[in-house]
């Protein structure tokens, strides 16, 4: 695979990260409790894209669990 076409991982964790802060944000409503929350679900033992997809994920466990109006 040539450097072109090689997937940029930063970038990929980038978006993931701000995917994952911006949900907690819905469910917040506070950018500060957002990134707080989203701290609290990071396992820092994960590589950083893991980590953030992971966080990704159990914010939307939170969503779907939580009382629809």
């Amino acid at each position: 695979m040539n450097a072109e076409k090689k997937p940029d991982i930063t970038n990929k964790s980038v978006l993931l990260v701000r995917e994952a802060v911006m949900t907690a944000y819905s469910l917040t409503g506070n950018l500060s409790s957002a990134t707080e929350l989203c701290g609290e679900l990071a396992d820092e033992d994960l590589p950083q894209d893991v980590q953030a997809m992971a966080v990704l994920t159990k914010l939307h466990n939170i969503a779907m669990r939580r009382p629809k109006h």
